[in-house]
């Protein structure tokens, strides 16, 4: 809470030395390390807290977001798709879970959960521009410009406004 992260560390290391098997403590040790960019490091502690309580949506979606950050985008997705299991009203997880997709190509998977996110999320603007980028490797210029007028209907004064602009216009644009 105070921002010292040495000593957080050294809290949740002797968390877990004293009791290996705390999967808050293993939890938040992953975690912490995961933003201090250590996430392979956090592996093995998240990877631990998410086999002891499998059915614990926060340890399945610190080892996703863990898996993301070190590239690892198909198992990031596996355990996105775990956490949804868990927690499917979650439009965070469906975001993460989407942007792993796409950034494994998967881009039809992509466009279901930001679609299911922004269902559960109608005024977050993440989704119509995550959607946007989608449908645009999907070759669906009117469906992506749709999406990026939208994000503008959400985010006008978003600091990309005028570059969204300038592309839905090229989408626009005939052939």
């Amino acid at each position: 809470a105070q921002g010292d992260y040495a000593a957080a560390l050294e809290h949740y290391k002797k968390a877990v030395e004293v009791n290996p098997n705390d999967g808050d403590a293993l939890n938040n040790l992953g975690q912490l390390l995961t933003r201090n960019g250590d996430a392979l490091v956090a592996l093995p502690y998240l990877q631990k807290a998410a086999q002891l309580y499998p059915g614990v949506w926060a340890y399945r979606f610190n080892l996703a977001h863990a898996h993301g950050r070190l590239g690892n985008w198909s198992q990031a997705a596996d355990d996105y798709r775990q956490a949804r299991n868990l927690f499917p009203d979650d439009y965070v997880t469906h975001f993460n879970l989407g942007m792993a997709l796409h950034k494994m190509g998967d881009e039809e998977a992509a466009v279901y959960e930001f679609r299911k996110g922004a269902e559960l999320a109608p005024s977050e603007p993440s989704f119509p521009l995550a959607l946007g980028i989608s449908y645009e490797h999907l070759n669906r210029a009117d469906e992506a410009a749709k999406a990026y007028e939208q994000y503008l209907a959400l985010s006008p004064s978003a600091p990309d406004a005028d570059k969204v602009k300038a592309r839905i216009e090229q989408l626009r644009k005939p052939a």
